[in-house]
Order: structure tokens, then C-alpha cells, then sequence
């Protein structure tokens, strides 16, 4: 490390001076890190933070389970996830293995910032001096965010900053928590408005936030018996389909943090919450998802245990609600040392080598303080369609390792069912501990009948290291929280610090990241259940730039050159070989800027983009004295490294068989850096000056663009003589920060200055492609415009495509907010009163229109109108239809703008959607030609099972729709009733009856896919399947029929 100036990933700092007897802060000191769950660090990783190639690390996940079309195309999936980084040993092994997730439905985790949001009491002896959370006062001051921006509101404390707002007897921090959310594909995250209005950070437009039901008064009393066991607390979000997610609820849906040896006053929080679990989905089409989470089982004499103690869960907790923690222990090791002999002759260095050295005397300052926080898990019991169980997730449970450490429990099994009740699928995961850590060794999957050898399907795995790991807080890890093996003389780095600029070095090497142990518990093969296999190979983590503040950028975000390496490993090589041990083939990646295998440039692209610091030097004078300061805080749990990647490349190149190169291109700091606008106001409250200068700007939060960095703008794609054969290059651009009001003011205060910031929303998605193959003689262009120009959504309004050839293509979407002309469905003119009802149900990202154009001139228009069900209250199409002429009309003005609707003439009807059941499954449609389709649905009303081509409903009769819906009842509760079924399909068809339609007939293997499809002609296909639920085969007539089509999959890495 020699004498480079470090950040420090994960150390905490506090600088408190004293002036006048008044305390002055830079930092807050936190009551100790808020310690989350394995599986919740990893949903915010994965939602947060892109994975694989950007980062150096191995993204691999196997989905053990699809669960069909629940709606519009919407199904569920259980996957398991592998991601990761390295050893740190302070890292606790999830319920599937460390470095596994668990994917089947998702979260919203938060990140406290100053006090928790809801922080706040209904306790009538709260002090009246306290700062209360965030939510409470938003819901209760009744401001703007352009009020908070402009002071409009009575400040708190009043001097020394101000940062709180004061309404009635109490008052109210300004600082948002950031929520993170990761669900079903969604990602991002949200701040509640000064004005109560979610501020949203995604690229997933028309989210809805609904924090209607999240509670702000989390907290009672110490005297209270529930104090340790959370209100009913919920957030709601809806996407612009109209699918409703909720998360939190009960306690057993929630994540909660305990610090077990805090002695707090009666406000301060016994716990923080940390992840709302998603419990429920409902779907536009009156379908229900719930997910069931373990009970609790909290005896009502262990709904105190929070009120400090040992700090050890054992003893104050028992089985089996002592399963339900991660237990941790925080050990933070800091030095708190003022100089109040200050003098400048004594030289220009302050360091620390076990003792302060001022250059005129010096101190033995720094203690330690231990504390144990638990963490209460929600864990998967059970998952619900619309009542029935699909999903069953089994645990095992393991015993604790030492006697601080308490027992654990595993997932075993997953056992999946039809909507009969019988179980189609079983996974088992088994695993390899070594003291407290776990891995996942082996993952089974077997098929209808569970434990059956007949149906084994086999994933193993294989880790670097494993057997050979040290114990939880043995204390050799490097500044970021990886296992360096090194022994420390002291739990702080020993340092330097020159006292004009306040630039520090750390000197010795016991800090440092250990090369040879980078690949330490990473994932080292796979075999999969083909027997191929595949290997991977690591290198050490190696950046070229790093985030610093320093005296030269008046301590605020700068990159500086700096070239290190931090803990954990990079994929370097993955071997990849045949079920005969043959290898088949190569992956090489390099993280070098401007690649070149004919160069000998070995700069990393890798920039260290994670800030803290955990030092700080500071002076402060008056007209009295001149008093020098140093803290240092050190924890040995980093949750951040542990949620996050330390390092990001901005330019990686893969070789692929040592034949060609593939270079992707990251968006980075350079391209998009933090936002550093702010409006400072001076508290005249002393006349303190305070050096080096601008030290007051060291950790100020500055608007994060993080959103907008690591997005793949650009490939480049050479042969194997690096001939370029082709380029695609992206430019994003952000449609939600421009919008009006949409930011939230958060106010901080550092020394004498008060400091405003605007979080705004965004949304940051792509605006041109272009794409161009390489030629000797001339090249190929292709060009690709997008345009989000909606008045009142985010969604795609244009996309615009320039051919080679210089043909022009063009797409004009319009949604429901585009076409709404009035407030009321009355005041929606013609076959337009669905409107208010799909924006009602925020089904504001389902295009209605689409409009084509070539070379500027029109095409057709293609359209969709829907209709409301008073009594199922679904809103479902009703008409598409095809324009080939450019037809429109005026609608009223009722102040929305819209000045022209497309005329939806019934002559340009396509299929006109005459019949639903009250499930929204389609029964009838009739074509522009008149023709009738009537479709029956069976399995309990959630497949078709018969497609009558020039019939409508009526024209059939119930008993023999009754016949056939009946038999594939039966075949849903009791597979082996299949052929009963196609008998009856079969006799279906051949009704006298039904003689002049059309016919096609289905049969089902609930929620693996259609298993036969009989045409008009008779001549059946039946679809045969692997153990893996994947199609395999198509035969003619019957499973051993004539081949008609075959299936290969292979594994890839």
C-alpha cells in the first residue's frame, strides 16, 4: 500500500468539536451498523447494482420452477441466484448457502438515513427535544418540497444548523430513508416526498407508491410488552399493467434489526426495520398471489427481549423463535483526541502509531465497544394462486457452531403442485458446512413422484477454499472487509496526517488486500446434469481510479489516480468441458482500458466507487483558542461491501475461444458523476473558523447519479485477428428528472452552514441506438430513435428506425393518458369512457394506439378499445381494430389538451371480444369477416381446452361444454385421467351437433404445458417432457408416435 492515500470502505467516522461549550458536529454517530439478512443484502445488490461483467463477479442462477401465464403473459418464477465477491468472514451464510438467494418474489429494504422514518410515538412523556422521524412530520406539517427548499417552515433546533422542521409540540428530521426495491423484474428506488409523494428513482415507468399504510409511529415505550415486535406497516406499489404488489404487513413479513446492547431512552428505537417482504399480488384479472412466510412463533414473553441485556439472543430467546435470527457480533474500535495546545511551530504531521503524536506532546486515546445485533428473518412457508398452495418450502434445522452463535435453519425442499393439489416438481438442496458457513453443494430436482431416482436431475457444486476458513470477527481482514490472513498489531491502521491539508496515509501493509487469497470460497465448478462442467478462474480485483474527497477538490467527489487492488476476486477464465471430460471450450476477460492484444497496456478500467473515510483531521479557532481534533471509527462489519461492489469497470473485453473479442463499454463516474448543487445557508451562530478549509463538504450527500452508471452503452466486436466486424453503440437519457416538483428537499447541517439538496426522480433509459457493420468497402448503419413525450407518463411514445437504405420507419404509440379528454368516464366521449377506469387502475403503460408511418407518410393504426365490468369490475378488450386511413375527430375541451382522437369506426373493427367469464377468460370473438371463435375453458377455468371456429356460445349446448369441462377437472385433480379426457375431446368433436365448426381441442399438465393439441384434421400432437419440465418432444398421436420434433438444451455458464 506504501504511502497512497486510501479510501476506506466501511469505517465510520465522527468529528465532534467543542466551541464556546457548544457542540459542533461534521457526522452523526450512528448507534452501530443496522445489520440485514444474507438474502436482503443480495436483493439490493441485485437490484441495485449491475451484475457479472461490470462488476468482475459471476452472476449464475437455475430456475427451478415456472409457473405459467398468470396474467397477460405474467407468470411466477422460483430461481436460485449465485453472486459472489469473496470471504468475508463477518458475512453470514444465507438460508440457501452463502453467496445464494433465493428468488420468488422480492422486497423493499431500506437504508436509514439520520433516524429511521419512523421513528415517532404515541408515548405522551416523549421529550419534546428530540428529533422524530422523517414520516411523522411529513404527515403532520402539512409542507411542499418548494417549502422545505425555500425555508419556508419553523426550523429546529434554532441555530447550530436547523435541520429539523418543528410542528406543534414536537419536531421532525429532514432526511429521508432511501427505499430500495427489487421485485418480479422491477428495480429502483423511492424517498417519500416533503409533500408525502414517493419520489421514484427506476427505469420501470408509471410505478404508483402507495405509503397510505406505512406506519410512522413504530415505537412505544420501554414499559410496553410489545415494544419489540412491529406494527402493522405496509407499502403498496402498482405497475402500469394495474398488477398490485404489497409488501410488509405482519410482523412475519418484515425484516427486523435489533441492537441488543443499547441502553436507549424511551423514544429511541429498539429495532429498525430493514426489508418489507412481498406477501401479496393482485392481478387485473381478479387473480391472487400470496406468499406465506414462516410464523414467528414470538411467545408473549419474548416481546421485550429488545430491551437491552447480555446482548446475546440466547438465553433471552427460545426455540423455535430463535430460529428465525441472524445473530452478529459488532465490535467498533475508535480513537477520540482533541489537542487543546495546539501550535504551529511543532511541524506540519499528526500521526498514530498506538498513541496520537501532535508534535508537542501526546495521547493514548482509543477504546472499544462490542455489541450484538440479531436480525429476525421472513423465510418462505408457502405460496397461494387464488387459494390453492403451489409452492411448499421445507427447512432443516442445524446447530450453532459456538456458544454465542445460535442455530440456524436451511431450506431442504420445495415441493411444487397443480392447482389439484399433487405434487409435479421437488427440488432438495443439500449442503457442505465448515463451522458457521454454508455451502450449497448439491441441488436435486426430481419430478412427480418426489425422492424418485427415475426422475434425478443433479446440480453440484464446488468452492475454493472451503475447508480451510477462519472464525467469525478473527479481525485479519482488509480495509474492505475481505479475508487478508494478516494479524494486526492494533484494530487501526497506524497513519499520518499533514495538518495544513488534512490528507492522510496509512503506513504498513497488515490493511491491505492479500492477492493470494482473492478467490477464497468462490464458486470453483459446476457440474451440471448433463455432467459437463464448467470452471472458473479469478485474479484480484484491480482498480486504476478511485472516489476520494480531498483538500484539492474542497472535500467534495473527485476521481483521483490511484492503482491498488481491493479484497475478494474478478472472473478471469472459465474452462468449460463435455460429460467425457473434453474440453469444449474458453471465456478470457480483461479489465483494461483500451484492449489491445498487440498492446502491452495493462491500465485497469476499474474504478473504486464505493467512499468512506475513516478518518478525519479538524481545527477550529476563535478568538480564545485553537483546538485540534481526531477520530477515527472502525467497525468489522461493512455491510456496504456486502450490498454493493467496491469496484466497477468501465470497459471489459471477452475472448471467446481465442477467436474472437467482444469489448462492452460501462457508463461510469467520468460519464455521469454526482450531482454537487446545493444552497448553503450560513447559521451565524459563531464566529468559529474551521480548517483545512471546506472540511465541513466531507461526507455531505451529494444527489447520487449511480442510477445512471453502469449501463452498457456501447460493443464493439472484433475477429480473431481483431479486425472491428461491428459496433452498437446506446445513448440513455433521463425523462423523470425534468419533471416539474419532482424532487425532495432533505436538509443537513454541517458546522456553521445549513445545506439544502434536491433528491430528484429519475428514469434513465435508452434514447438512440445505433448499430453498423464493418465492411472492406463501406459500412452498414442502422439507426434506432426513442421518444418519451407523454404530458403526463414515462412510456414510449415514438421509436423512429433509419435503415441502410434510407427508408424511414416510425411507431407513435398512445396510451390511456393521452387519449383522456375527461375526468369522468361520462366526459370520455364515444367508445372512450374506459379510459378513467384504466388510469384508475394505473393500466397507464398499456399501449392503446399504435400508429405507422413510412417515409413520413401514414401506414395504418392499429388500435385497441376496452371496456369496464361494473360487476367483476375488470376492464378487458372489447374491439381491435385496423385503420388504412388516417381518420380522426375533435373530442370536447375539459382542459387535458387532447385535440384529436383516432375515430374508432366500427368498419375498421378486426375481432370484436364479445364474451368473458367472470375470470376475464375470453368465450367469444367475432372477426371483421363475421366469423363467431367460441373457446371453453377447463381446469378449473384456467386453460382452454376447445376452440369452436364459426360458433358463438349459444350455439353449443351446455351439457356437452359441461361433458368436457368436467373430465378436465378430473384430469387436473388425477393426471392419469388424461386419455378419459381426450376421449371425451374427441367425442366433443365428433358431435353431430357441431359437425360444421372448426374444432381444435387442448389438454394440459398444469403448470408444466400443454401435453396434446388436436387440429380440425385429427391428426393429434402430443408434447413430451424432460425431468426439467422442458419441452422435449412433439409426436404424432401418442408419447411413442413418429417424431415429429425434437429438442436440445445445453447448459451454459
Amino acid at each position: 500500500m506504501g504511502n497512497n492515500n486510501k479510501i476506506l470502505l466501511g469505517l465510520l467516522v465522527l468529528l465532534t468539536l467543542f466551541c464556546k461549550a457548544q457542540e459542533i458536529k461534521i457526522l452523526n454517530i450512528p448507534q452501530g451498523p443496522v445489520v440485514k439478512s444474507p438474502q436482503t443484502n443480495d436483493m439490493e445488490r441485485f437490484g441495485n447494482v449491475p451484475v457479472s461483467l461490470n462488476t468482475g463477479n459471476i452472476s449464475y442462477d437455475i430456475n427451478l420452477f415456472s409457473y405459467g401465464n398468470i396474467y397477460n403473459e405474467n407468470g411466477l418464477d422460483i430461481d436460485i441466484k449465485y453472486y459472489g465477491t469473496g470471504f468475508m468472514p463477518s458475512k453470514q451464510s444465507n438460508y440457501v448457502g452463502l453467496d445464494w438467494s433465493l428468488y420468488f418474489g422480492g422486497s423493499i429494504s431500506r437504508e436509514v438515513r439520520g433516524v429511521a422514518d419512523d421513528l415517532a410515538s404515541d408515548w405522551p412523556f416523549t421529550p419534546s427535544n428530540n428529533l422524530l422521524g422523517y414520516l411523522e412530520g411529513v404527515r403532520i406539517c402539512n409542507k411542499l418540497n418548494t417549502d422545505i427548499y425555500n425555508q419556508n417552515y419553523s426550523m429546529f433546533p434554532i441555530g447550530n444548523g436547523g435541520k429539523g422542521i418543528k410542528c406543534g409540540a414536537y419536531s421532525y428530521e429532514l432526511e429521508p430513508d432511501k427505499f430500495n426495491f427489487n421485485f418480479m423484474g422491477v428495480s429502483g428506488y423511492f424517498f417519500i416526498g416533503n409533500n408525502q409523494k414517493p419520489i421514484i428513482i427506476s427505469d420501470t415507468p408509471n410505478l404508483e407508491i402507495d405509503i397510505s399504510g406505512l406506519e410512522s409511529k413504530q415505537y412505544t415505550s420501554k414499559i410496553d410488552i410489545n415494544r419489540c415486535k412491529t406494527k402493522l406497516t405496509t407499502i403498496t406499489i402498482t405497475d402500469g399493467r394495474g398488477i398490485k404488489y404489497y409488501f410488509g404487513g405482519e410482523y412475519d413479513n418484515l425484516e427486523v434489526s435489533y441492537n441488543l446492547l443499547q441502553d436507549s431512552p424511551q423514544l429511541d428505537s429498539p429495532f429498525t426495520i430493514t426489508s418489507w417482504n412481498l406477501y401479496k399480488i393482485e392481478y387485473p384479472n381478479s387473480k391472487v398471489l400470496e406468499i406465506k412466510y414462516l410464523p414467528s412463533n414470538m411467545k408473549l414473553s419474548e416481546r421485550s427481549f429488545c430491551n437491552g441485556g447480555t446482548g446475546n439472543l440466547v438465553g433471552s430467546v427460545q426455540e423455535p423463535f430463535l430460529l428465525m435470527f441472524d445473530q452478529h457480533h459488532i465490535t467498533r474500535h475508535y480513537i477520540q483526541e482533541s489537542n487543546y495546545n495546539y501550535n504551529t511551530s511543532t511541524g506540519h504531521t499528526v500521526f498514530w502509531d498506538g498513541t496520537i503524536y501532535w508534535g508537542n506532546g501526546s495521547h493514548v486515546s482509543s477504546g472499544a465497544t462490542n455489541s450484538f445485533s440479531a436480525t429476525k428473518k421472513s423465510m418462505p412457508g408457502s405460496i397461494v394462486l387464488d387459494g390453492k398452495e403451489i409452492v411448499k418450502f421445507k427447512f432443516e434445522r442445524f446447530d450453532q457452531y459456538l456458544g454465542y452463535t445460535i442455530p440456524s435453519l436451511k431450506l431442504k425442499t420445495i415441493t411444487f403442485y397443480d392447482n389439484a393439489g399433487k405434487s409435479v416438481k421437488e427440488v432438495e438442496l443439500n449442503y457442505y458446512r465448515h463451522k458457521n458457513y454454508f455451502f450449497l453443494d448439491k441441488i436435486k430436482l426430481f419430478r412427480k413422484e418426489p425422492l424418485s431416482q427415475d426422475f434425478l436431475q443433479e446440480y453440484s457444486f464446488d468452492y475454493y477454499n472451503k475447508d480451510n476458513l477462519p472464525v467469525e470477527n478473527i479481525g485479519t481482514t482488509d480495509y474492505w472487509g475481505y479475508w487478508n490472513n494478516k494479524p494486526k498489531p492494533r484494530p487501526i491502521p497506524n497513519f499520518t496526517v499533514n495538518r495544513n491539508t488534512g490528507e492522510f496515509t496509512f503506513t504498513g501493509n497488515t490493511w491491505d488486500a492479500n492477492p493470494d487469497l482473492c478467490s477464497v470460497t468462490l464458486l470453483k465448478s459446476i457440474v451440471y446434469p448433463t455432467k459437463g462442467k464448467s470452471e472458473f478462474v479469478y485474479e484480484p480485483q484491480k482498480y486504476s481510479e478511485k472516489l476520494d474527497r480531498n483538500y484539492a477538490s474542497q472535500f467534495k467527489n473527485v476521481l483521483v489516480q490511484s492503482e491498488d487492488i481491493v479484497g475478494g476476486g474478478r472472473i478471469s477464465k472459465i474452462f468449460n468441458y463435455s460429460n467425457d471430460g473434453t474440453q469444449v471450450g474458453t471465456q478470457e476477460y480483461k479489465y483494461i482500458s483500451n484492449y489491445n492484444p498487440n498492446s502491452l497496456n495493462t491500465k485497469s478500467s476499474g474504478i473504486l466507487s464505493n467512499y468512506y473515510r475513516n478518518y478525519i483531521y479538524h481545527r477550529n479557532q476563535n478568538g480564545y483558542s485553537t483546538t485540534e481534533n481526531v477520530e477515527v471509527y472502525s467497525d468489522n462489519l461493512i455491510e456496504t461491501t456486502m450490498n454493493s461492489s467496491p469496484v466497477l469497470y468501465s470497459e471489459v473485453t471477452e475472448i471467446e475461444n481465442n477467436k474472437g473479442y467482444t469489448k462492452y463499454y460501462f457508463t461510469d463516474f467520468k460519464t455521469h458523476p454526482d450531482s454537487q448543487i446545493f444552497k448553503e445557508v450560513d447559521n451565524n451562530v459563531d464566529p468559529t473558523t474551521f480548517a483545512p478549509a471546506n472540511i465541513g463538504n466531507i461526507n455531505l450527500p451529494y444527489r447520487s447519479n449511480n442510477y445512471k452508471r453502469s449501463k452498457l452503452y456501447k460493443q464493439e466486436f472484433y475477429d480473431q485477428n481483431f479486425v472491428k466486424l461491428k459496433t452498437s453503440t446506446t445513448e440513455f437519457t433521463d425523462i423523470a428528472e425534468t419533471i416539474p416538483g419532482n424532487y425532495v428537499t432533505h436538509v443537513t447541517d454541517r458546522l456553521r452552514t445549513k445545506y439544502f439538496f434536491k433528491q430528484l426522480g429519475g428514469s434513465f433509459v435508452p434514447k438512440k441506438n445505433q448499430s453498423e457493420d464493418i465492411f472492406p468497402t463501406s459500412n452498414s448503419k442502422t439507426i434506432t430513435e426513442m421518444f418519451y413525450e407523454g404530458n403526463n407518463h414515462l412510456n414510449l411514445t415514438k421509436e423512429k428506425i433509419i435503415y441502410p437504405e434510407g427508408d424511414v420507419l416510425e411507431k407513435k404509440y398512445q396510451y390511456a393518458g393521452d387519449l383522456r379528454h375527461g375526468n369522468q368516464p361520462q366526459q370520455n366521449v364515444g367508445p372512450y369512457p374506459f379510459l378513467s377506469f384504466m388510469l384508475l387502475k394505473n393500466m397507464s403503460g398499456i399501449p392503446i394506439v399504435t400508429t405507422n408511418y413510412k417515409n413520413n407518410i401514414f401506414q395504418n393504426r392499429i388500435q385497441s378499445l376496452y371496456e369496464y365490468n361494473s360487476t367483476t369490475t375488470l376492464v378487458l378488450p372489447k374491439r381491435s381494430l385496423l385503420y388504412y386511413e388516417n381518420e380522426t375527430f375533435a373530442p370536447p375541451a375539459n382542459g387535458f389538451g387532447v385535440t384529436e382522437l383516432p375515430s374508432a369506426n366500427e368498419r375498421f373493427n378486426e375481432v370484436i371480444y364479445d364474451l368473458y367469464d367472470p375470470k376475464g377468460n375470453l368465450q367469444q370473438y367475432t372477426t371483421k369477416a363475421g366469423v363467431s371463435t367460441t373457446i371453453i375453458w377447463g381446469y378449473n377455468q384456467t386453460q382452454p381446452i376447445a376452440k369452436i371456429e364459426g360458433a358463438k356460445l349459444s350455439d353449443i349446448t351446455q351439457s356437452l361444454i359441461t361433458t368436457i369441462v368436467n373430465a378436465s377437472n378430473d384430469d387436473e385433480a388425477d393426471p392419469s385421467k388424461e386419455g378419459a379426457l381426450i376421449t371425451a375431446l374427441d367425442n366433443f368433436r365428433k358431435n353431430s351437433g357441431l359437425f360444421n365448426y372448426q374444432i381444435t381441442t387442448y389438454t394440459y399438465d398444469p403448470l408444466i404445458g400443454v401435453t396434446s393439441i388436436t387440429p380440425p384434421s385429427g391428426i393429434r400432437e402430443v408434447y413430451v417432457y424432460d425431468a426439467a419440465n422442458r419441452l422435449k418432444e412433439i409426436r404424432q398421436d401418442s408419447k411413442t408416435g413418429n417424431l415429429v420434433k425434437e429438442f436440445k438444451y445445453n447448459y451454459k455458464n
